[in-house]
């Protein structure tokens, strides 16, 4: 049985599909009912008894949750027959090390402490664990990175950049994951490591927006600030509850945040799109 968390996320909703399509026994993980048969669990508590004697046959456990929530239960897990681990970081442990924001800053602390967790425990329990790092997620309209900015662009007509906007991305689809579990679920060269899984397109923060800009049917309509002036308007902003963006922001527009996936490719064929080949799909709510 594969036990997957965060059932009802950008990644966990087309992973859990895509299994469920392939004939595999598979239990669903989500804080808040998944439409499917699935254990209604809230990782921030213990396992129940109820929901220990549902992981009976547990052999893998993707972990689409964030990565924080799962070094509490290894032990548990192991003890209900987990064998193979497959946990999704992100790559803001590596891009938002020299942040100076506070909540960036405890986020990089608590992914850098799960993933020692797990490296850790993993050793000492010879637990086959993959440790996946995306890039910016997105997909179907559930993420919370294009859409975010897809939400602003539908509702303003115009986005902002700090500077030129000039910072390379590599935004990926939630189905590149998706494929990258399947692939590395069974492949013992992925055991004991971690891997970058980026976008298939590097393209500036400017052309990404434009390209969303496309997506949505409107001629791109970017307006360029300073990037002091930029920080300070999200620091207003921040502080008014408005957005969900941090001064800190700002500074990476300028800054090329790529990451080498050529492990990927090599241990299990990780081959990405291009960024918003379907923007009817990727864009949904937004168009």
């Amino acid at each position: 049985m594969i036990l997957v968390t965060g059932a009802r996320g950008v990644v966990g909703t087309p992973l859990l599909e895509k299994l469920n399509n392939s004939g595999s026994t598979v239990l669903a993980v989500s804080r808040s009912p998944t439409g499917v048969s699935g254990l209604q669990w809230d990782m921030q508590s213990p396992l129940d008894a109820d929901a220990h004697a549902a992981l009976s046959g547990l052999h893998s456990v993707v972990h689409c949750a964030p990565l924080w929530l799962l070094p509490p239960h290894l032990t548990q897990l192991h003890q209900s027959g987990m064998r193979r681990l497959v946990a999704f970081s992100s790559t803001s442990v590596v891009s938002k090390q020299q942040s100076s924001n506070k909540v960036e800053q405890d986020l990089v602390q608590r992914l850098s402490e799960a993933e020692a967790a797990l490296n850790e425990f993993s050793e000492t329990h010879n637990l086959a664990t993959t440790l996946f790092r995306p890039s910016m997620v997105y997909g179907y309209g559930r993420d919370q990175n294009v859409m975010h900015l897809a939400r602003f662009i539908k509702r303003f007509k115009f986005a902002l950049v700090a500077g030129g906007g000039q910072g390379l991305r590599q935004p990926v689809h939630a189905d590149d994951l998706v494929a990258a579990v399947i692939f590395a679920l069974d492949n013992p060269r992925t055991h004991g490591k971690t891997y970058n899984l980026a976008g298939g397109e590097s393209l500036s923060y400017r052309a990404m927006l434009e390209k969303i800009f496309t997506g949505l049917g409107q001629k791109p309509r970017i307006l360029s600030l300073p990037v002091g002036l930029f920080r300070a308007l999200l620091k207003v902003a921040a502080k008014l509850g408005t957005f969900d963006y941090t001064p800190a922001m700002a500074s990476r527009m300028q800054q090329d945040l790529v990451y080498e996936f050529d492990a990927a490719r090599e241990d299990f064929g990780y081959m990405p799109r291009a960024f918003l080949q379907q923007p009817e799909q990727d864009l949904r709510g937004c168009r």
